[in-house]
């Protein structure tokens, strides 16, 4: 059935700590994002023993590299920096990307070759079913998502995925995304809606089933 969660970043903190980690989507669509002080990629660093970016907006990956964070401009579904780093990645996390992908199954091998024997990937993504895309359809007749989107995925078609991949599921949670992400809405009537959509988010799947949740978090271990 899988665990069900109201938290994202520190179950993905938890699972860095001490280990050699390749964040992958680190960028987070834009430049701006490296310079809030919830930016997940540097609160990662704090933790991990070891820390890489992968990304593959050129110009935002350049001026990281300018600070001096070590990311590779690559693109996420065909890359190979064994080379670079031989010892490979004892984690490695690809939240909210797999999503984006027009081939995840090249997204998936290209991970595999650099996990560390006994490597874990974190893989975070929009539920198919989830109880906001469930009202949405009721309401409107169509989810609404994000543009750049190109597939959502359930929990037996995301399992599915993996294996054929060569992983198998170690973790499986359910996730509501946590109300604190509020401070991406500007307006004061755009934080209220979220909070009491999240509350009703909460209750579907906290009271309902687990399966109405908005997120899945998925770490696998390739076999």
């Amino acid at each position: 059935m899988g665990r069900f969660r109201t938290e994202k970043d520190q179950f993905i903190l938890d699972l860095c700590r001490g280990k050699r980690v390749l964040d992958i989507g680190c960028v987070n669509h834009t430049l701006e994002a490296s310079h809030l002080p919830d930016w997940r990629h540097a609160q990662i660093d704090k933790v991990a023993s070891n820390l890489v970016g992968l990304d593959y907006e050129k110009e935002a990956v350049q001026a990281l590299q300018a600070e001096g964070w070590d990311i590779v401009c690559a693109d996420a579904q065909d890359f190979n920096i064994r080379d670079r780093y031989p010892d490979g990645f004892d984690v490695v996390i690809a939240s909210e990307v797999i999503e984006h992908l027009v081939n995840p199954g090249g997204f998936l091998c290209s991970i595999r070759k650099h996990l560390a024997p006994g490597g874990k990937v974190l893989i975070t993504t929009p539920h198919a079913y989830g109880f906001g895309f469930s009202l949405e359809v009721l309401i409107w007749g169509s989810e609404h998502m994000n543009d750049d989107h190109t597939a959502t995925y359930s929990q037996k078609n995301m399992e599915c995925l993996l294996r054929k991949c060569g992983f198998r599921v170690a973790e499986f949670h359910w996730l509501i995304q946590d109300s604190s992400q509020m401070v991406m809405h500007s307006s004061l009537s755009s934080k209220i809606v979220a909070k009491l959509f999240f509350w009703v988010q909460c209750m579907a799947a906290g009271l309902v089933r687990s399966q109405f949740s908005k997120e899945m978090i998925v770490v696998a271990q390739s076999v």
